[in-house]
């Protein structure tokens, strides 16, 4: 892979190889989704995948930026995580019931949602909106890059899309800020990575797997 020179991150030498990683694509996605969602103090914010690499950063970013409540989902076995992360309220969201357990954490509706998992997690986030709620869509993990119907969105909603490539096109000056800002949350332990899993290159094949099996949380390393 050949890298542009202009995206290369400095790492200071008190940092360690963990949120080192995170400072090129994960933080940055997690911090710009926020800021595209237009995350306002006091807002309930639901993060779906909260427990993986960008969704890790995304719910201790949201509690940070003033957020009222967190509502983050994971997997069973993930959730007492997403608590110790400072989400309100952590739900499975392998449970048919989950979009019920997040009315009950957030009666009046949900102002900002990120999503990166697609289907029918995306449609079922628009149903969760409050009026005037915001979508941000900046993935598709479930493999399945559904349509938003028009119908969705006349109760007062709005979808958007985040992009990191798309945000340096369009603002290369932000994207650089935004690199700064969380060098010096992970510097002043405001923010923290996790990479609970880390393995050898050469069990790559490996990773993969625990990758798909979606047996990681946080971020997994791989050390040469």
């Amino acid at each position: 892979m050949v890298a542009s020179t202009d995206w290369l991150v400095s790492v200071p030498a008190e940092l360690d190889a963990g949120p080192a990683s995170m400072l090129p694509l994960a933080g940055p996605v997690a911090l710009g989704t926020l800021r595209t969602g237009r995350l306002g103090p006091g807002e309930t914010v639901l993060i779906t995948a909260g427990a993986g690499a960008i969704g890790h950063l995304a719910v201790q970013l949201a509690k940070l930026q003033g957020a009222g409540t967190v509502i983050a989902t994971a997997g069973p076995a993930k959730l007492g995580y997403l608590k110790e992360l400072g989400a309100d309220a952590a739900i499975d969201h392998t449970q048919p019931g989950w979009a019920d357990q997040v009315r009950a954490a957030a009666p009046s509706g949900v102002d900002l949602a990120l999503e990166a998992v697609g289907g029918t997690m995306l449609h079922q986030s628009i149903d969760l909106l409050a009026p005037f709620g915001r979508v941000v869509v900046f993935g598709a993990s479930a493999g399945e890059l559904t349509s938003v119907p028009v119908r969705s969105l006349f109760a007062m909603k709005s979808v958007t899309g985040f992009s990191l490539l798309a945000l340096r096109a369009a603002s290369a000056a932000q994207a650089r800020a935004d690199i700064a800002e969380l060098t010096g949350l992970f510097l002043t332990g405001r923010l923290r990575a996790t990479t609970e899993t880390t393995l050898p290159l050469a069990e790559v094949a490996q990773a993969h797997q625990l990758l798909e099996d979606r047996a990681v949380i946080g971020r997994l390393l791989l050390t040469p």
